[in-house]
């Protein structure tokens, strides 16, 4: 499948886009409450006739709910027929009435007046967590069910979930998330609230967290520069695990994950407690397992596609009401193979294995993998404490990384000396330190927000082949965020300025001992950000927000050079090392980026809800790569090869999503996206932009039955079409041309299943049962061999309980 382009220059196209959605969802908004009654009314106590915001209206037909605003008013719709509705409220006694709702004429309206409920209430400790503020930026999750759908995937995979989220990739098993059509170095991914450090520039370097430790995976859409830093120029994805117990007693919970097409087996186990008697100590340990064989393509296995991965963490925390501190310590560790037919000899080898319908190193089924491969392990030391002061609540988090990365080439050394003792071609270590220091204030009439100071030192270093340099990374900002909030209104400004200085040394050969004289950066990277929320109604919210961030070159970007994992790099200040006529500089300059984003939100409806975002951002001295033609020849063989270039561009696109309960217990969803990545300066398309993706979901819950063990039961059926990307620079400009669009078809079933006191939930899900042949245009593997084939894929979860369950 493909999508002609409508005209010649980005901006046409994209307002015909707006406008058929526009009238799309008009239309569909329209037909939806004309073939629905409506039910609306207000609730009130029936003695002063105060409003009772959050009362409960439920049709006990359909078991369809809603809650009422703050001034009391509800709204539901449901198919014309007699029902019976019923309202509560705490502290009230339950009104029920009978009434008639019509697909024709206006809405019927019945109000109810509360009594007061006699029964008096024993006395209840309430604890809780405090509520993060509103964002103004498009912010989706990945919790609960749907969180747990994704269990067994690596974590940039399981948040294409969310909408307007994809992946770069390198074969089934590393995938870097993209947002907005921006990737890597941009995204700032927070793990337990630290943000993440390691050797994440690579495209082939997926994140190395375990997303069995998540309880929520949250991603903010577009620029958050001003509290996370400012290379969270593109969007941000917070890992978040739940918070430790406070309930005495132990609880535990163990999930299973098998798969067919690459035998994947992962298992998961979480224990955690607090202790009878001393409610202010808890705890919680976690471990993975996985491991996974020769993935298979319709035909055909990818040779030495396996990998395996092992995990664990901790965390210990004392809490009082105005004080706590935690310890939290997380290990990942993974080996992933490397396709082997990623490796050619002459260019005209590349070009023949790219030609090929097939790769020519194929094998069987097997769970061992050699030459090439990654290792890496990375570990994280984390303390938190908070403090309760006259002027707010102050924290401060300390943490310590260390990432730890080989890589292995195909070939070994010929000294057979050297080959016997295995060594990586390139092995990294990356060590960083965190601090960061957070003062909420208390609220100031309506205001509120925070101050805030943060510091980072970075050492990186390398042994055997050159790739990147030795570097040490210091950075140090301050940044302040304030809400002002007013009956329908939410608005939120801010600041934030980092002072950079980078230190780089080069080792003048790959077995010298000597270096270049070290190279020194500094900046001063700014960062502001402007947004507002307007609650139109109980259903209908607007969020608008603008930002403006400077983002520095990452070392690699800089000075890269070599092979690394079947990739050929140059950084543009090696390539640029002596001027060309009319060069003013031959360092890279810092990106500064213009972000506008504009979010409506039709939500908490009986039968129609639904989310469109629409963004632009405008990137001055936009850094990316662009493939090298033809590829160069190196002693160990010619690969795909890129060299960093700087070009103005822009990206401009919307994301969407909606479902429509069209019948009770029966719900149709939709989830669309359109990036637009364009170079201003060449007024041509930027390369490795995501394709236009549309996908289509239909469930159906069926009913619980009386005295029955399997509770929660549903099935849904699924379609995924991605677009072929027409928008490309060109055939000159890439090794192939882009890959033919293509549809997949999956489904899914679930239940609950009762032993006894225990709930065991299992699910089944199918991924390209039709097992079509295709390749994705952002997987870097698509030159030589399509995706995966047929996928089916248990999942089991079972949460146990032991000792006391009661709060303490």
């Amino acid at each position: 499948m493909s999508l002609q382009i409508l005209a010649p220059r980005p901006g046409l196209r994209w307002r015909v886009l707006l406008l058929a959605a526009g009238l799309w969802a008009h239309g569909l908004l329209a037909w939806a409450q004309a073939a629905a009654g409506q039910l609306s009314g207000r609730v009130s106590d029936h003695e002063s006739r105060e409003a009772l915001p959050g009362a409960t209206v439920l049709l006990l037909e359909t078991q369809q709910a809603t809650q009422t605003d703050p001034s009391g008013a509800y709204q539901l719709s449901a198919p014309a027929g007699l029902y019976h509705v019923q309202v509560r409220f705490v502290g009230y006694a339950v009104e029920t009435a009978e009434v008639r709702l019509n697909d024709v004429g206006p809405a019927v309206v019945r109000n109810f007046q509360l009594h007061p409920d006699a029964v008096v209430l024993k006395g209840a400790e309430v604890r809780g967590h405090r509520a993060d503020e509103p964002n103004a930026q498009a912010t989706n999750s990945l919790s609960g069910a749907a969180l747990r759908q994704t269990s067994g995937q690596a974590l940039g995979e399981a948040l294409q979930k969310i909408s307007g989220v994809s992946a770069i990739q390198t074969g089934p098993s590393i995938f870097k998330p993209i947002i907005h059509g921006l990737h890597s170095n941009r995204i700032s991914i927070l793990n337990n609230g630290v943000r993440q450090e390691g050797q994440q520039w690579g495209q082939e370097h997926g994140p190395e967290i375990d997303p069995f430790v998540a309880s929520r995976l949250t991603v903010v859409k577009g620029a958050a520069s001003v509290r996370y830093g400012s290379d969270a120029i593109g969007g941000v994805v917070l890992v978040e695990p739940a918070a430790l117990p406070d309930s005495a007693g132990t609880t535990a919970e163990m999930q299973l994950v098998g798969a067919s097409n690459n035998g994947l087996g992962a298992g998961s186990a979480q224990v955690q407690g607090s202790p009878a008697g001393l409610s202010a100590l808890r705890w919680r340990v976690q471990g993975t397992a996985k491991r996974a064989g020769t993935t298979r393509s319709p035909g055909y296995y990818q040779q030495n596609t396996g990998f395996s991965e092992y995990d664990y963490s901790a965390g210990l925390g004392w809490q009082k009401d105005t004080y706590g501190v935690e310890l939290f310590y997380s290990h990942f560790g993974t080996k992933l193979g490397i396709l082997s037919s990623a490796y050619t000899g002459s260019y005209q080898d590349l070009q023949a294995a790219i030609a090929r319908d097939r790769p020519y190193e194929t094998s069987g089924f097997s769970y061992d993998f050699g030459r090439p491969y990654q290792n890496i392990s990375h570990d994280l030391y984390k303390l938190t404490g908070f403090v309760k002061t006259p002027l707010g609540r102050l924290s401060a988090t300390l943490a310590q990384q260390q990432d730890f990365r080989e890589e292995y080439d195909k070939y070994n050394a010929r000294n057979q000396e050297l080959a016997a003792r295995n060594l990586p071609e390139l092995r990294y270590e990356n060590a960083t330190t965190t601090a960061e220091l957070l003062l909420e204030h208390k609220p100031l009439g309506n205001f509120t927000g925070s101050v805030g100071l943060a510091g980072t030192y970075q050492d990186n270093t390398y042994e055997f082949r050159y790739f990147i340099p030795f570097y040490q990374n210091y950075v140090a900002g301050a940044f302040a965020i304030e809400h002002w909030e007013r009956d329908r209104w939410h608005l939120e400004a801010g600041l934030r300025a980092d002072y950079r200085r980078l230190e780089v040394r080069r080792r003048l050969g790959s077995g010298s001992s000597s270096y270049v004289q070290p190279t020194e950066f500094t900046y001063v990277t700014p960062a502001a950000s402007l947004g507002a929320i307007f609650a139109a109604d109980a259903h209908f919210t607007l969020r608008a927000d603008a930002g403006l961030t400077r983002r520095a070159p990452a070392p690699n970007e800089r000075y890269s050079l070599g092979v690394h994992n079947a990739i050929y790099e140059i950084g543009f200040d090696v390539a640029n090392d002596t001027l060309a006529p009319g060069q003013t500089s031959r360092y890279l300059q810092p990106e500064t980026a213009y972000n506008l984003g504009l979010t409506a939100t039709w939500h908490d409806n009986p039968r129609l809800n639904g989310e469109l975002t629409i963004y632009h951002n405008r990137i001055d001295d936009y850094i990316y790569q662009l493939p090298i033609l033809p590829a160069p020849y190196t002693i160990r063989g010619t690969f795909p090869s890129y060299r960093f270039q700087q070009s103005n561009a822009s990206f401009t696109g919307f994301d969407a999503t909606a479902s429509y309960a069209f019948r009770p217990n029966w719900q149709l969803g939709a989830k669309a996206a359109v990036v637009i990545a364009w170079n201003r300066d060449q007024r041509n398309y930027l390369i490795y932009g995501p394709a236009d993706r549309l996908e289509l979901t239909l469930r159906h819950d069926l009913p619980d039955r009386p005295a029955s063990r399997l509770m929660g039961r549903y099935a849904q059926l699924s379609g995924l079409g991605v677009c072929r990307q027409t928008r490309t620079p060109g055939p000159d400009y890439d090794y192939a041309p882009a890959p033919a669009g293509y549809a997949l078809l999956g489904a899914e079933i679930g239940t609950t299943l009762r032993l006894g006191r225990t709930p065991l939930t299992l699910s089944l899900t199918g991924a390209n049962l039709l097992n079509q042949r295709y390749r994705d245009y952002l997987d870097r593997y698509r030159y030589f061999t399509d995706a995966m084939g047929r996928n089916v894929t248990l999942r089991v979860r079972m949460p146990l309980a032991f000792g006391s369950a009661k709060k303490s």
